[in-house]
């Protein structure tokens, strides 16, 4: 019976200490959970802003003269290097 006894007990310990894991899981899964929506949310600004910063781009590339849009060839091609480093810096943000 003593015997018996110390193997209920042993079990009990270990039903508890894998109770306790659980637990510990699912709170370390719940912020898992919010840190992936804060991520998605954040790629999804992002590429929003990416998006933005290709269609300002190539409106400055169609536009019929460089005059059209107020800009020397110079300045056009300043504008469109910045915004190309934009782009850039936008993509290695997603990269990390």
């Amino acid at each position: 019976m003593n015997r018996l006894s110390t193997k209920l007990t042993n079990l009990r310990s270990q039903v508890q200490k894998l109770n306790s894991l659980f637990d510990n899981l699912k709170l370390k899964n719940v912020d898992l959970e919010r840190e992936n929506q804060n991520l998605q949310e954040k790629l999804a600004r992002k590429i929003d802003r990416i998006n933005a910063i290709k269609e300002e781009r190539n409106l400055i590339i169609n536009a019929k003269s460089l005059t059209e849009v107020g800009l020397s060839s110079t300045e056009a091609r300043q504008k469109v290097n910045e915004l190309i480093r934009g782009i850039d810096k936008c993509i290695a943000q997603l990269n990390q």
